[in-house]
């Protein structure tokens, strides 16, 4: 899923008592980036998009000719991620959508009905109808018209489906396909508006020919005109109503490149939001022999707060941050010692990418300002002797990391936070 988008439906019915009335009927689209249910109004024409349906809806309820029947909004999703994750993504979807139009209009509760129903496989098999460059066009229509969302044995297990139809047809060129060019456009919302508008017998309404793909079209079938009270969904159904895409809150990390200096490292990062996280780390280096006077002695810790951006899930993508941090430090190599300590600030920018299931890697650097004050000693007859005390101040790279990332903390597990 490279980015989210919503179809914003109007079904505008216009009928009048004993003066004539015309169907009128207009559509937008609004996007979400891959992952993700919160509204993005930097993302495309969000803004204007949905500037324009609010004032739609004000004029609706402020025209005495015009008289608002209902709003259904209907959250969907793309068939890449787990069946339990996609419902959880349709659902959270259509409320962010009802929440955006709740605050900007004074639409009654009693005319909103909304519904979930995970992916949305009619698009895309109106999608493909219209598509004849499709890889396995012909082989797709079938599985998405003939099989089943789910194939069970008769022990009641599954052991095959849609999906997995798709995913292993042609070596799996066709599924890539359909995920590169058409699941976008299936990540979305829809919202029906119906209304009653009187117009006086002598004026002709020019007729309105909706901008919708004929895919669009296709799904308006599915959009119901009434349904669950606003804000409800109807329960999850299926073998995987329960399994839903993990989503860890929380992240162990060691530096590769620490450790194989021998000195260990430990990050705990811990994710806010989609957009924010803050990070702590710390490395710890207690060697020494004393005979051979050898030290290397070094501790360091850094908090961090990170902004992440260019993401396509949770945990993947880059970040920028700002980074402040300290060391003690004692360094000595069978001459001159070195003992004092430092302090640091900077930025840093890195990119997250998963190997696993919950292992991810991590690659980063960090530049920024460093003030050292430390003292020089000499070892002499079994005793260190002072020197001197200097100073150090230095601009440039501070940090430098290939780090081994551990997500954990799934928030979607049953029973996890909320």
């Amino acid at each position: 899923m490279k980015f989210r988008n919503i179809y914003v439906l109007f079904l505008i019915l216009l009928c009048g008592g004993s003066v004539k009335a015309r169907p009128v009927a207009d559509s937008v689209q609004v996007y979400f980036r891959h992952g993700y249910s919160t509204l993005d109004l930097s993302l495309h024409d969000n803004r204007r998009t949905l500037d324009e349906l609010v004032e739609r809806l004000q004029a609706l309820s402020s025209d005495t000719t015009k008289k608002l029947l209902s709003v259904s909004i209907e959250g969907n999703a793309s068939p890449d991620g787990l069946h339990g994750a996609n419902l959880r993504l349709s659902r959270k979807r259509a409320q962010n959508v009802l929440t955006y139009i709740r605050t900007r209009t004074a639409i009654p509760d009693s005319l909103i009905t909304v519904r979930a129903d995970g992916v949305d496989w009619r698009t895309l098999a109106a999608m493909v109808e219209t598509a004849p460059f499709v890889p396995a066009r012909e082989e797709v229509l079938d599985i998405l018209r003939n099989i089943p969302l789910w194939i069970y044995d008769g022990q009641g297990r599954i052991v095959d489906g849609r999906k997995k139809r798709l995913m292993d047809l042609k070596g799996g060129a066709a599924y890539r396909f359909l995920k590169e060019r058409f699941f976008p456009q299936l990540r979305n919302s829809r919202i029906g508006v119906v209304c009653t508008v009187d117009s006086l017998p002598q004026e002709k309404l020019p007729p309105v020919v909706p901008a919708v793909s004929p895919a669009v079209a296709f799904a308006r079938k599915s959009v119901p005109a009434s349904g669950p009270l606003p804000g409800s969904v109807p329960a999850a159904s299926g073998p995987e109503a329960e399994e839903r895409e993990p989503l860890q809150r929380l992240a162990l990390k060691t530096n590769l490149l620490y450790d194989a200096i021998l000195m260990p490292s430990l990050e705990v990062e811990y994710r806010i939001d989609d957009r924010w996280s803050v990070n702590l780390e710390g490395e710890v280096a207690w060697w020494s022999e004393n005979s051979k006077h050898k030290y290397y002695q070094i501790a360091t810790i850094s908090p961090e707060a990170r902004y992440w951006f260019g993401t396509k899930k949770p945990w993947h993508g880059h970040y920028i941050g700002a980074f402040a941090g300290g060391s003690w430090y004692d360094l000595e190599n069978g001459g001159r010692g070195y003992q004092g300590e430092a302090v640091m600030a900077g930025l840093s920018y890195g990119y997250m990418f998963p190997i696993g299931r919950r292992l991810s890697l991590e690659a980063g650097i960090g530049i920024g300002y460093l003030h050292t004050e430390y003292e020089e000693y000499l070892p002499v007859d079994g005793h260190y002797v002072y020197q001197q005390t200097s100073r150090t101040n230095y601009f440039g790279p501070v940090k430098l990391k290939f780090a081994l990332v551990w997500r954990l903390w799934n928030v979607n597990k049953k029973g996890g936070a909320r």
